[in-house]
């Protein structure tokens, strides 16, 4: 069966089939029967098959990591690997072959080219625009089927609204203002909408969560009865957290600022700014959070997850279940590919083993200690135990040594050249699953990889978390901080720390210093949840952009058990050099191919 829109731009909607030869849902639904022609009226004939169509849309959500067979982020790398998180070993992924060695393009954006030359997005081949147009036909057809209640119909017309949101949301922290698509594009239609500027995308995406927001038949969260089958279904909730996400993102000097951060035909027509500086869209970012959570305290289910829920009996166990849970209380929207665990995905797996996943000492020492203070390499203790006592987050995140592996405790550290009998190589170290590629920085990934072929990791099915609850909270810290009420933004920073024991955030910070220890907060507590890279874009620091990065030999003493960690510094990205990364490195370029067609997609600056 042909696959029209596999590859869908938004020049060729125009000349696209509305028959359901668009809709390959699997294989074998709606496969062409001999004889018998398979039309939109066929499809919309029955619920069961309408809502397959739904579902289609659905299936196109954003996925963070590299999954087989489907063109997704850098190939086998991850966005994080562009930030101070991580820095790639994997010969391979986007990281190495575009940005890290400054190869970076509008060209590169173009489709049917190598798979290593992946970007952190692509306008063409991710999906978005494909689960859009489902999205739509969905919601423009449903009501003729006959057996499906008024009250699903609307639910599912809700639904449909905030999937449109999402996928516009995403493109908008890669691109910025789009071009906005209220309908299915039908075969006649000749007038194709311009893209539009940051302000009326913003109005847009915000304008489809209001809608859905007010369905009386959309749930705030998922009735009890649905949440073991029907987890990662969109609701109320969603809706209002995306609001969030998108209005401070907004807000934020990318785009609310009284200059552009780069000039061109874009800045002017206000495809990449607003035009100028208000703190009214702080506010806005702010009353959007207060709103949920008064809906949270009125209507219930969803809270951080803490100490004791889901039988958990440490707070590393606990945060967890926030991300990693399967319509857990903090899973506010969640993407889901199939039901694969992640030993079925050899894509991931390999990129695991050849490095795509390597946390730097920067991150490491973001992490503070179990009491809420700060991890200082010059306190003596510290120094030689650097792993106890830490934020329960930093040992759910990177492996380290120590740490439990299928009931005993890993061994990571290599043998020092200048004393191996008194530090000698753990036993682990280099021995599936620990290649040394893999731990080539110091640390290895944990998070979301778990044990690597023990319980943990056999048990739980792939699911991203595309937005969680702490991130409400945190945005609303920052919106509040940005407005001038830093008392009260104490509030909602220390309730993230808190539900993982961590002591609250130092007192009598300014704004700026609180601004510095949200952003912080928020590597903690998001990293590999693709929140990190987008947090420095919109505040544009360039200063992290460009710095250098680290990595550490770590060698542990046999008869103290004291550590010894020697600080080296990664290979230089093009970004670190001087004159390396610019401000257009911001915003993603739109394809060369598409921005060639002339129907009005216009470049960003930078990248013309």
């Amino acid at each position: 069966m042909k696959r029209i829109f596999r590859y869908i731009s938004i020049a060729a909607l125009a000349a696209t089939s509305l028959s359901c030869e668009d809709f390959d849902l699997g294989e074998s639904f709606l496969q062409k029967p001999p004889s018998v022609d398979i039309t939109i009226d066929t499809v919309f004939s029955t619920a069961e098959y309408a809502r397959r169509v739904l579902w289609n849309s659905y299936d196109k959500l954003p996925f963070g990591f590299p999954i087989e067979g489907r063109k997704t982020v850098m190939n086998k790398g991850t966005v994080e690997g562009l930030t101070d998180l991580a820095h790639t070993a994997v010969n391979d992924s986007g990281e190495r072959q575009v940005y890290y060695p400054g190869r970076y393009s509008a060209d590169i954006e173009n489709g049917n080219i190598s798979t290593s030359t992946v970007s952190k997005y692509r306008f063409t081949e991710f999906g978005a625009w494909d689960g859009i147009r489902h999205a739509w036909l969905f919601y423009e057809n449903v009501d003729r089927v006959p057996d499906m209640d008024q009250s699903e119909k609307n639910r599912l017309k809700a639904e449909a609204k905030i999937l449109v949101a999402i996928f516009y949301a995403d493109m908008f922290r890669h691109y910025g203002g789009l071009p906005l698509l209220d309908h299915s594009v039908d075969i006649e239609e000749t007038d194709l909408p311009l893209r539009s500027t940051v302000e009326a995308t913003v109005d847009f995406i915000v304008g489809l969560c209001d809608d859905a927001i007010a369905c009386e038949d959309l749930p705030w969260s998922l009735p009890e009865s649905e949440v073991s089958n029907w987890a990662g279904r969109v609701t109320k909730a969603s809706a209002c957290g995306l609001k969030v996400r998108v209005l401070l993102f907004a807000a934020s000097p990318l785009f609310n600022s009284d200059e552009p951060y780069w000039p061109g035909e874009a800045a002017d027509k206000h495809l990449t700014w607003y035009g100028n500086y208000d703190v009214q869209r702080w506010q806005d970012a702010a009353d959007a959070a207060e709103d949920f959570f008064k809906r949270m305290s009125r209507d219930g289910f969803y809270k951080l997850v803490e100490l004791g829920d889901y039988s958990t009996t440490s707070y590393r166990e606990a945060y967890r279940e926030a991300y990693y849970r399967r319509g857990s209380t903090e899973m506010l929207i969640s993407s889901h590919r199939n039901y694969y665990r992640m030993t079925q995905e050899p894509l991931i797996l390999q990129s695991i083993r050849w490095g795509g996943f390597c946390p730097t000492k920067e991150y490491f020492d973001m992490f503070p200690m179990a009491d809420g203070t700060d991890f200082d390499w010059n306190d003596p203790e510290m120094k030689v135990r650097p792993f106890d006592n830490r934020d329960p987050r930093l040992s759910e995140t990177m492996y380290l040594d120590g740490d439990d592996y299928r009931g005993r405790p890993v061994e990571l550290c290599p043998a020092n050249p200048a004393d191996p009998v008194n530090y000698p190589a753990g036993i682990h170290i280099g021995t599936a699953p620990f290649d040394n590629i893999s731990f080539q920085n110091g640390f290895g990934l944990y998070k979301y990889t778990l044990d690597r072929g023990g319980s943990l990791y056999n048990s739980r099915q792939c699911i991203w978390p595309l937005l969680r609850l702490a991130e409400i909270y945190l945005s609303y810290a920052e919106a509040l901080n940005e407005l001038g009420d830093t008392r009260t933004a104490y509030t909602y920073i220390n309730a993230v720390r808190n539900r993982v024991g961590i002591g609250n955030l130092r007192e009598g910070l300014d704004r700026d210093a609180f601004r510095e220890a949200v952003l912080r907060e928020r590597a903690c507590e998001f990293g590999w949840e693709e929140v990190r890279f987008f947090d420095l874009v919109r505040w544009k620091r360039a200063d992290i952009f460009s710095k250098h990065l680290h990595g550490m030999k770590i060698y542990k003493n046999k008869n103290t058990g004291e550590y010894l960690c020697e600080e080296y510094r990664l290979e230089e990205r093009s970004w670190q050099k001087p004159g390396g990364f610019t401000a257009s490195y911001y915003l993603s370029a739109f394809p060369s191919d598409e921005v060639n067609k002339g129907y009005g997609l216009i470049q960003n600056p930078g990248w013309e």
